[in-house]
């Protein structure tokens, strides 16, 4: 598909996310909202806000344009729940409109993998959803850790949170989120991200141990509350995290960088992510490097000697408002534009699935597990099976 002036995307899903992707949308120069498509008969109204068209699937998209000798969107953000990314993105793919899908990929690798093969086989981009890795944050973040003079030194080990407590009315609002087995629960839906930021920082992780953390949701019996996990790079580099959705806490990736407006913006709340090295310690997303005298002596680089703080950016508000759904955006109409390669790929959302896969593995064993191989995953065809004559 030849991709048009403005770039024409349409919102899969009018719940809680699509709609922030539309917001999006609305106000980037480069692109224009096709429309939103959602069963739901409450989506209409959203849809009337947004002033644009409104589906209630992607067929009636399909037949829309066609009636109307409009050309097909250039793409789509797949912002639905969690166990149907892939029969909407490969339906998508079938009409080669190219996607951003909201993450996980698929809480499924063989199905997941299966849609990488067929979106590629129909020459259509896809773009996974970890919009934290253009979070100005882990960019800076990742600047420091492989510059070449960096102030860490070698990275030894990692500590990271997430914790937060989820309101009843997310729950109700989208029962999904509330069984295990249609993608709900903080470790699917949450820990996914910073398992996925992580592995951008530091490469691939080998082995991971879990432990659930104390449940206090009894309604809801099929679906976790969290973990602490511990966890070990190829690299390497070991580490630690703690993730849960009901303990009152602001030490969470959204309270600490203001980038979700539901969340408010807590300024104190730092030291997220901590990356330990041999010559230093960075808090993310604070960014103050926490170091000794610069010899490289033991002597004046141990506990005889006072730590130094040193905040490594000029202006951490100018990072702040630097959103990352934007900057997503912008990435996804270059890639629709062929201008580069998606920064977030299919595999790359398979991966971040394999971890959450050993997470969920090691608290059903008590053991730790390792990494699957993304090689070694057979995809599962027979989940595109509501594409409309695939084999053409």
């Amino acid at each position: 598909m030849i991709a048009i002036y403005p770039i024409q995307i349409l919102v899969i899903g009018a719940g809680l996310i699509g709609p922030r992707h539309a917001e999006h949308v609305v106000k980037n120069p480069q692109a224009e909202l096709f429309g939103f498509v959602d069963p739901s008969p409450a989506a209409k109204d959203v849809a009337q806000k947004f002033n644009t068209n409104y589906f209630k699937c992607i067929k009636d998209v399909i037949d829309y344009c066609e009636e109307n000798s409009f050309p097909l969107p250039d793409g789509a953000i797949v912002a639905t729940p969690n166990h149907t990314h892939v029969k909407v993105s490969a339906e998508l793919a079938y009409y080669g409109i190219n996607l951003l899908v909201e993450k996980p990929l698929s809480s499924n690798p063989q199905e997941a993998k299966a849609l990488k093969n067929y979106t590629e086989s129909k020459n259509v981009k896809l773009l996974v959803g970890h919009h934290r890795r253009f979070n100005p944050f882990i960019v800076e973040t990742k600047k420091q850790i492989n510059s070449d003079n960096s102030k860490l030194g070698d990275i030894i080990a990692i500590q990271g949170t997430w914790t937060l407590r989820k309101p009843q009315s997310y729950f109700e609002q989208g029962l999904w989120r509330t069984d295990v087995s249609t993608g709900g629960g903080p470790l699917l839906i949450n820990l996914v991200h910073d398992l996925d930021i992580l592995q951008f920082l530091f490469g691939p992780i080998e082995k991971i141990y879990a432990e659930v953390l104390k449940k206090q949701r009894t309604q809801y019996t099929n679906v976790d509350e969290g973990a602490a996990l511990t966890i070990r790079f190829k690299n390497g580099i070991t580490g630690t995290f703690i993730c849960s959705d009901n303990v009152t806490s602001p030490f969470n990736f959204e309270s600490s960088t203001g980038e979700n407006p539901t969340v408010p913006f807590h300024e104190d709340a730092q030291g997220l992510y901590r990356i330990f090295g041999s010559k230093g310690t960075l808090s993310v997303p604070d960014l103050n490097l926490f170091h000794q005298d610069k010899s490289e002596t033991d002597e004046k680089n141990s506990w005889l000697h006072p730590i130094t703080k040193e905040s490594l950016v000029k202006d951490i508000d100018e990072l702040r408002g630097n959103l990352p759904f934007d900057n997503q955006l912008d990435h996804f109409i270059d890639v629709i534009k062929g201008k580069c390669e998606p920064l977030c790929t299919a595999d790359d959302g398979i991966s971040a699935t394999l971890c959450i896969n050993a997470v969920m593995k090691s608290i059903e064993t008590g053991m730790p597990q390792p990494i699957d191989d993304i090689k070694s995953i057979s995809p599962d065809y027979e989940s595109l099976r509501f594409v409309p004559s695939s084999k053409s």
